[in-house]
């Protein structure tokens, strides 16, 4: 959950989004390179409420396939 108050901080990855500290111990150009991260608008938020985006059965079955076991069945 990011809520319009981390507007501030928050940094889009593409797949991800981060938080990051107000004033931060590294260089924050740097990282924000690295990851080709983009500032979200002020206001933004994000919830489960609002997200279009939802797992099926199948689609975490997928993911547990890739990422987890390969060798899982059902």
């Amino acid at each position: 959950m990011i809520t319009a108050s981390d507007s501030f901080y928050t940094y889009d990855l593409g797949k991800y989004y981060t938080i990051l500290p107000s004033i931060p111990n590294f260089k924050l150009d740097d990282y924000l390179n690295h990851f080709k991260a983009k500032k979200v608008e002020e206001g933004f938020y994000y919830n489960s409420g609002t997200n279009e985006d939802w797992e099926t059965v199948d689609s975490l079955r997928s993911l547990i396939k890739e990422h987890v076991d390969a060798n899982f069945e059902v």
